[in-house]
């Protein structure tokens, strides 16, 4: 894993480091614009203060846990070689934009992270998926992929096919496979994540988190040389008047006891052993992939945990083009489970998914029920998850409720009376097995 900053970004130092110091005096002015007295602006304040008091003041609004003023300044990275497992961990929290290679584009090749067994198994199966893609849906892809010219068009088909039989293949391989992602999030907010890993290092729960304290480590130890860390020796070099100590720990402190937020084990007000809850707000209980689950987290306005998989699991997902081939599920199921040791990213996770109704509509049906959107994460939301928040909200007797949520249910998204799709495809298929 390598981790950089973004050139193109803001708060960089000559050596492309992370520049705390104009960080802290951005900080010094957003804190300013909050608590100063007088009829200022924030032009005025950069003007009328020295860097040093812009300083003190920002550092002040970190050592009294004030941090909303050290969320305005950002950090970009760029992270090569992240593990999977590690981008779900960061996507479960909440402050920030990311843009993630998908696995279903990505060389599946033997490494540190991929072993042999799963990069044979996958390229086993992306031969399966693509033969019955082949055998069985050939013309609807000559007809939905039409070119200029018959040899165009054929192109076109067998390059979505493939990208479909990679993504059913995908699930054989480790939810520590390696990836891409750009991640901007704010100065504080890194520093606070580093601190919830810190939490993990130091006192793991179960297997899972300790196979993730090796990645945490890593990721922890790269943003300190890129000095995206803020520490009490940052603060003790930059203002010597606050008087904190000379040392390496961290400046943010978690005295709040906030822990990462993709671990329901971590969490003593989780759902995820009740009963489903449904109204204005809804706690729905699933079982979903690994992979589903990274593709739920692309929709921040709602709370994602899970609890932590193990090695004596095993349930895995069965994807829907061997639906009724008994042989195949046989032979599938075999197989993934030989590499139930590596995490594959078919494993079942039991997860718990919170928030608002309005959003849940607004941005996951509003995106994922779609005819292009991953199968799985598409076929939950559509078939399962919102048809049961429905006749939740029936049964329990919100039926002003229910009718609002009625017009969305098993649908897809072009079908929504709120939604003018882009790109209409022009062929929803409720069923789809692809």
């Amino acid at each position: 894993m390598k981790v950089t900053l973004d050139s193109q970004s803001g708060f960089l130092t000559s050596d492309k480091k992370y520049d705390k110091r104009a960080a802290l005096i951005d900080t010094g002015v957003k804190a300013a614009v909050c608590f100063k007295d007088g009829d200022i602006t924030p032009e005025m304040i950069r003007l009328q203060e020295s860097d040093d008091r812009l300083i003190e003041r920002g550092l002040n609004t970190v050592l009294s846990d004030h941090t909303s003023p050290s969320e305005q300044p950002t950090v970009m990275l760029e992270i090569v070689g992240i593990p999977k497992a590690l981008c779900m961990v960061l996507n479960n929290e909440h402050q920030y934009s990311a843009d993630e290679r998908s696995l279903r584009y990505t060389l599946v090749k033997e490494s540190e992270y991929i072993s042999k067994k799963e990069v044979e198994l996958y390229n086993k199966w992306l031969e399966i998926f693509i033969n019955i893609l082949n055998e069985e849906y050939y013309p609807f892809f000559l007809k939905h992929h039409k070119g200029n010219t018959d040899e165009e068009t054929m192109k076109k088909a067998g390059s979505a096919i493939k990208k479909i039989a990679q993504e059913n293949a995908r699930y054989m391989v480790s939810m520590f496979t390696p990836t891409t992602l750009t991640y901007t999030v704010p100065f504080a907010q890194i520093n606070k994540i580093c601190v919830y890993m810190n939490d993990i290092i130091k006192n793991p729960y179960n297997e899972f988190e300790k196979l993730l304290v090796p990645y945490f480590k890593d990721f922890i130890k790269q943003l300190k040389d890129l000095d995206v860390i803020l520490t009490e020796h940052d603060a003790h070099v930059l203002c010597p008047k606050l008087n904190v100590p000379n040392t390496d720990n961290y400046l943010y402190k978690n005295n709040k006891h906030i822990a990462l937020s993709l671990f329901a084990e971590r969490n003593k007000f989780s759902g995820i052993k009740l009963p489903n809850e449904y109204g204005v707000n809804f706690s729905y209980n699933m079982d979903i992939s690994v992979a589903s689950l990274a593709q739920f987290h692309r929709h921040r306005t709602i709370n994602y945990e899970m609890l932590a998989p193990t090695i004596n699991e095993r349930k895995f997902y069965i994807p829907k083009l061997l639906l009724g081939k008994i042989d195949l599920i046989h032979e599938w199921l075999l197989d993934i489970s030989s590499v139930n040791e590596f995490y594959p990213s078919g494993k079942l996770l039991h997860v718990n998914a919170s928030g608002s109704l309005k959003y849940l509509i607004n941005y996951v049906g509003k995106e994922r029920a779609c005819d292009r959107a991953f199968l799985e994460t598409e076929d939950m939301f559509t078939n399962k998850m919102l048809p049961e928040i429905y006749n939740g909200l029936v049964n329990s007797g919100k039926n002003e409720l229910a009718e609002q949520v009625k017009p969305y249910v098993l649908k897809l998204r072009c079908m929504y009376p709120d939604y003018d799709c882009p790109t209409n495809c022009g062929h929803p298929r409720i069923d789809r097995k692809f």
